[in-house]
């Protein structure tokens, strides 16, 4: 029997619920009884207001005639008859000449009291004689609440103690007892020992949860005891596995001496082809770059020689002219018509040596452009949008056959500090090769030039409707004498000045592999306020 009850009363769940169902009893307890005494409270309330009721429709009438005639023995008689009514413990009467009466104690405290008016019906007329004062002490109503509240909370705490007390035993009973159980069996549980199943102990021979619990314990402990032996079938064949490992290490670390010794030889082999290869860079390297220089050379030469060949072939034409004039001079059958003749011939041959001798001096000065270094101008604030319409104006004046939309989205009140020379060179060259190439296939020309200032840069955007530049050529656009029309006349010489000039101004130029127009757009990018010497434009050129 000890043994019963000290296992019951060390339930763990079973005293967690108990003292859940005894707070939960306890409050739902209080709840009932409190409504409960509400309720019985406003019944006493409503009782003794049922009293007053009574006494205004039986005996005020009675009492005011007593009081209009002063009969004093059937005043008492009533006063008497009053006090006797339940919960009526004081009443007093007040007539009009000051005379009171009184019968039982007045009470200071927990009282409900009312007053009526006494009138007296004579005739039609209605007399007031006095007061009547009627009070009920509510001691007695209160004294009855709390016994009720005493025996309602007794008889439940008993219930609540008795019902949590059968509900801990069946606890116990039907899931502690089985729980203590399982955790002896998974405290002495030994996969080395023999099985031995867990039973629970039933009752009843119906199987329930805990029948089915130890049935998957059952099964999980065989499933446990088939793994240990997989695992100690594995340990035994890891132990043999490493014993293995051991003598592949040994034979492992002889390969790599082995191999160290070959890697050593092949290292010294490398090293020797690696100063064979250093040499043979070298050699490639002198190659390429005499292969820019003969590229630079040849692209000099053909533009060069053209005009140059074509002032010699003059020349000597007009040498052959002149001995022909001296013939004719001498001859005895000369006519006029003759000498004008070759005179003509000898203009334009003359004409034709001083066209070519300009051209050849314009492409000097182009390649000066483009290899030599700029004029040290000083830098000056200049206004962007004026500067740029009139590098637009100047350039327009070789292509005034050709109708251009050319538009300028940036602030009038824009002014900077730069080399204005070098900015009207670069956008020279721009519009100029836009007018020149851009527009050939297309019905109505637009350049949009948009300018801003950003992080301290200045950032000028020249972009056109045209063709758009092919993604073989846009690699080589800046390189000196590249250009993709040498049989119109074209140099390509403009856009490597435009980008030698971005150098000197310390920014760049950039053609945008996007274009909002869906032709070529040029980046141009240099420093706000740039600090530029004759040192940097040096350094700048020569890099």
């Amino acid at each position: 029997m000890q043994t019963f009850t000290s296992r019951l009363i060390k339930s763990q769940i079973g005293r967690k619920l108990t003292i859940s169902i005894i707070l939960f009893s306890s409050l739902i307890t209080l709840i009932t009884t409190g409504f409960q005494l509400i309720n019985d409270y406003k019944g006493d309330v409503d009782r003794i207001s049922r009293q007053f009721t009574s006494i205004e429709k039986v005996n005020l009438d009675v009492l005011a005639a007593s009081i209009w005639v002063i009969d004093e023995r059937l005043i008492n008689t009533q006063l008497n008859g009053l006090i006797q009514l339940p919960d009526i413990t004081y009443i007093s009467i007040n007539d009009d000449s000051g005379q009171v009466w009184i019968s039982g104690t007045p009470t200071p405290e927990n009282t409900i009291e009312k007053t009526f008016e006494l009138f007296y019906s004579s005739g039609n007329d209605s007399i007031p004689v006095g007061t009547l004062l009627v009070q009920a002490d509510l001691k007695a109503v209160y004294e009855k609440l709390l016994d009720r509240a005493i025996i309602i909370l007794l008889s439940n705490a008993i219930k609540t103690f008795i019902v949590a007390g059968f509900i801990l035993f069946l606890v116990w009973y039907m899931v502690a007892r089985h729980l203590h159980q399982l955790s002896q069996y998974c405290k002495k549980l030994d996969l080395n020992s023999p099985f031995k199943p867990l039973q629970f102990e039933q009752s009843s021979k119906k199987s329930d949860e805990f029948h089915q619990v130890s049935k998957a314990i059952n099964t999980m402990q065989q499933q446990l005891r088939n793994s240990f032996a997989d695992i100690n079938k594995s340990k035994q064949e890891l132990q043999d596995a490493l014993t293995d490992r051991e003598r592949l290490l040994a034979l492992e670390t002889s390969y790599k001496e082995e191999l160290a010794r070959q890697v050593k030889e092949r290292t010294q082999e490398l090293e020797q082809s690696l100063l064979v290869l250093k040499r043979a860079q070298e050699v490639l390297v002198e190659q390429e770059k005499m292969a820019a220089l003969g590229g630079l050379v040849s692209g000099v030469a053909h533009e060069i020689n053209t005009p140059i060949g074509i002032c010699l072939t003059a020349a000597t034409s007009q040498l052959v002219h002149i001995e022909e004039l001296i013939q004719l001079i001498h001859g005895e059958n000369t006519t006029l018509e003759e000498i004008n003749t070759i005179l003509e011939e000898y203009q334009q041959s003359c004409e034709l040596i001083v066209s070519n001798i300009t051209k050849a001096s314009t492409l000097i000065q182009k390649f000066k452009t483009v290899a030599a270094q700029q004029s040290l101008e000083e830098l000056k604030s200049i206004n962007l949008k004026q500067t740029l319409i009139d590098s637009h104006e100047s350039m327009k004046i070789l292509f005034d056959k050709q109708v251009v939309d050319v538009q300028f989205e940036l602030d009038s009140e824009l002014e900077i500090v730069t080399n204005q020379s070098l900015l009207k060179q670069i956008t020279t060259n721009i519009l100029s090769n836009a007018y020149t190439h851009a527009f050939k296939k297309v019905d109505k020309s637009l350049i949009i030039i948009r300018a801003k200032i950003v992080n301290k840069l200045v950032n000028i955007s020249i972009q056109d409707n045209g063709s758009g530049i092919s993604a073989d050529a846009a690699t080589h656009i800046f390189e000196p004498f590249y250009t993709t029309s040498r049989n119109e006349g074209g140099t390509g010489l403009g856009l490597s000045a435009a980008y030698n000039a971005a150098i000197l101004l310390k920014g760049n130029i950039r053609l945008e592999p996007k274009c909002e127009l869906g032709g070529a757009c040029f980046l141009i990018s240099f420093p706000l306020l740039p600090s530029q010497t004759s040192d940097e434009h040096t350094d700048a050129v020569s890099a």
